[in-house]
């Protein structure tokens, strides 16, 4: 039976711990360094590890440090727990047939008009930082995307449509999702850990693509 005195690594405030722990895996974490990067309690922190270290994926060194085993493992782990998840998600088009590269180029046109906190994410949002596969969907994060769609629709002409290829989409982490976005070719992209957890879940070739990620995400874990 999981202890009470656990926390699932892959909720909304515990997955801060894992961002940032993931971010330099090799490494020994102090409890508190990791709690004040992460942005989170030691308690909760202190909990998360102990989740981790029963599924096996991280080693108490002693009371008050840690180091996580088998980051890739774990990623993927994640990543299978994140893809059954449902997201809010509003599909539009915009008018005339207009390709996803099309559509990229006019998304960093108007990057300072659309409203919120918004930012690339799955097979279009890898095409700009580790291109593998091809893309014809382009999926947006957009916190709060109800209040802010009229917005959009007026600014950038889309047309609500149930198989368009703009996904307007309300994020599943509504606290971190924005870690470590940023701007490439002049449009906001998720992190690659975001990125591999969307692509994962993305039904063509989205595994190969989350693999090509993992492999980046795995050379910088090597470089330290």
């Amino acid at each position: 039976m999981r202890s009470t005195q656990e926390r699932n690594p892959f909720s909304d405030a515990a997955s801060r711990v894992l961002r940032t722990a993931l971010s330099k895996p090799s490494r020994s974490w102090g409890i508190r360094e990791l709690a004040r990067l992460s942005a989170t309690s030691p308690t909760l922190t202190t909990l998360v590890l102990k989740r981790l270290e029963r599924l096996g994926y991280a080693s108490r060194e002693s009371s008050g440090q840690a180091r996580l085993l088998d980051p890739a493992g774990l990623l993927l782990e994640w990543a299978a727990w994140y893809a059954i998840k449902p997201l809010q998600e509003y599909r539009f088009s915009l008018d005339g047939k207009v390709s996803p590269k099309k559509i990229l180029n006019l998304m960093a046109k108007h990057r300072l008009d659309l409203p919120g906190k918004w930012a690339l994410t799955s097979m279009a949002g890898a095409s700009l930082v580790a291109p593998f596969a091809e893309f014809r969907e382009i999926h947006v994060f957009l916190p709060k995307a109800h209040q802010l769609i009229p917005s959009w629709r007026k600014i950038f002409g889309l047309v609500p449509d149930s198989v368009g290829p703009i996904h307007l989409i309300e994020p599943y982490y509504s606290t971190s999702t924005n870690e470590g976005v940023r701007v490439v070719r002049r449009i906001p992209v998720v992190s690659d850990m975001q990125l591999f957890l969307d692509c994962y879940r993305y039904p063509v070739r989205g595994r190969e693509q989350a693999e090509h990620i993992l492999s980046r995400l795995s050379q910088d874990w090597d470089r330290g």
